[in-house]
């Protein structure tokens, strides 16, 4: 619907009123009334080599609750898991029920949650932040092998030994998108399959690694706080980063309280409340990020190449002992990698993070051990990730979150449908995206007459943002006839 300047004035001024009043309600059950708090010195922070941490630190705490309730869970998951995640594709209509549950957890008065642009198209970019890959072609070059990076899940250690053990450099490259690119629809991550030809992209190995997504999120949190400390902006050459106090930058370094308020800011809305964009830009928020972004772009791929797309072809559930897990990943699973990858990598690339010296990690992981209301909100949180890589085992009390009745119904209730936008509530019904070529473009990069020099790969990146019926939409599926010829012409679209 067309707007008149005088309506977008009118809900620039709601949103930004409804924004204060949030933000109030929400500075009003979370005051930080023990700034003064002193740092514990219990529970040392436990790590492994290669910013490993110990295997057992998410899931020791067992959850009685859960014991009583393991049939109903397992009754449910493989449901639940299917509807969010079916053949490692993300759902993206239950990401607000993720943040919703989240937020009832945490005991929020849904009424005063922020629904402005901003905060929506936050949800958005938690679910479809991937940073990119490095690529490499064999010797032969006859084989492709991608790995897509996932921060804060030993992404610098395996990138550079990828960088140490492949014989021609030259074969090599590495492609990343800016870290102060905030929205998805701005992304392009065409550099990092462009090396590959296109008939041989859906042959590329493309791995991964990731780690229990709730000490992925503790690990992301240390790495935030560190890189906002006065030391590390001074020694990366960052002059004038002083900044307005954000409200859980009141509570002092190293304090369970100051975990538990940066969650409630997360989880509430990250940019109501201040936390994204990031400031300064070096403690970048997208650490934190779900690391199903990395399947979110092989999907977006498929959308836009069909057949052609590559696909993920194997992941490592945990990063212990990943110096010798990752070699051995591509030595089973990508031909014509053996030589390089037959053995474990021989050099360690640690984070400074590590370090932990003002007790960011320490406390995250106390918060986690208390089992109570932030724990169980990460844990709503992140149920998106624990269904697309299924071989990580699910906490106790995540298992629990998950059992919910309620929770369930509204998981399972939700269609099949496109991501929300700044332009859509989070409880619409989202209409799907214009379907245009959906058996796969044989030349993407074959320019399409009559469209100011767009190429068919371009014309369907512009359909996905067209909805299914329209006329804009049935204009651009005309261009099938160059772009997917072997479409008959008057095929319908759902």
């Amino acid at each position: 619907m067309n707007r008149t300047p005088l309506s977008y004035i009118f809900v620039a001024v709601f949103f930004a009123a409804l924004a204060v009043t949030s933000n109030n309600y929400l500075f009003s059950q979370l005051q930080p009334a023990d700034v003064a708090c002193t740092k514990s010195t219990a529970n040392a922070v436990v790590t492994a080599s290669n910013g490993d941490v110990a295997a057992d630190d998410i899931g020791v705490v067992q959850s009685s609750s859960t014991k009583n309730n393991a049939t109903l869970f397992e009754e449910k998951w493989n449901q639940i898991k299917q509807m969010s995640c079916p053949k490692q594709i993300p759902n993206p209509s239950i990401w607000p029920v993720l943040f919703e549950q989240a937020r009832i957890e945490l005991g929020f008065d849904m009424e005063t949650i922020p629904n402005t642009p901003k905060d929506i198209d936050f949800i958005t970019n938690f679910f479809t932040f991937c940073n990119g890959g490095v690529g490499y072609t064999s010797s032969d070059e006859e084989h492709h092998l991608v790995y897509l990076k996932i921060w804060k899940a030993a992404n610098d250690h395996i990138r550079k030994n990828i960088g140490r053990v492949v014989a021609r450099k030259k074969d090599v490259w590495e492609f990343e998108i800016p870290m102060n690119v905030y929205s998805n629809e701005n992304r392009d991550y065409s550099g990092l399959w462009s090396p590959i030809p296109l008939s041989k992209r859906n042959q590329t190995c493309v791995v991964t690694a990731v780690r229990d997504p709730v000490e992925h999120f503790l690990s992301a949190y240390n790495e935030i706080e560190f890189r906002s400390t006065d030391s590390f902006l001074r020694s990366h050459g960052v002059k004038d980063h002083k900044k307005q106090q954000l409200y859980y930058e009141r509570y002092e370094n190293g304090t369970d309280a100051r975990f538990e308020r940066y969650v409630s800011e997360f989880i509430f809305g990250a940019s109501s409340t201040g936390l994204f964009p990031s400031r300064p830009v070096y403690s970048n928020i997208f650490h934190a990020f779900s690391q199903t972004g990395v399947l979110w772009l092989l999907k977006q791929q498929k959308d836009l190449t069909g057949v052609n797309s590559p696909r993920l072809v194997a992941y490592l559930p945990s990063i212990s002992n990943v110096s010798a897990t990752f070699p051995n990943l591509i030595k089973t699973n990508c031909p014509g990698f053996e030589l390089e990858f037959g053995r474990p990598f021989s050099k360690n690339f640690d984070h400074p993070s590590q370090k932990d010296q003002n007790g960011f990690y320490a406390a995250a992981k106390r918060v986690w051990r208390k089992q109570g209301a932030t724990s169980r909100a990460l844990c709503a949180l992140h149920l998106m990730d624990y269904a697309c890589f299924d071989l990580i085992p699910i906490p106790d009390l995540c298992q629990d979150v998950f059992s919910d009745a309620s929770f369930n119904d509204r998981l399972l209730t939700q269609p099949s449908t496109t991501p929300p936008t700044s332009h859509q509530g989070s409880k619409e019904t989202m209409a799907s995206a214009c379907n245009f070529c959906e058996g796969g473009i044989a030349n993407p990069e074959l320019l399409v007459p009559k469209t100011g020099g767009l190429t068919c790969v371009q014309v369907k990146a512009a359909a996905t943002k067209e909805v299914n019926g329209t006329a804009t939409c049935r204009t651009v599926q005309k261009e099938e006839e160059v772009c997917c010829p072997t479409k008959r012409v008057g095929d319908s679209h759902a």
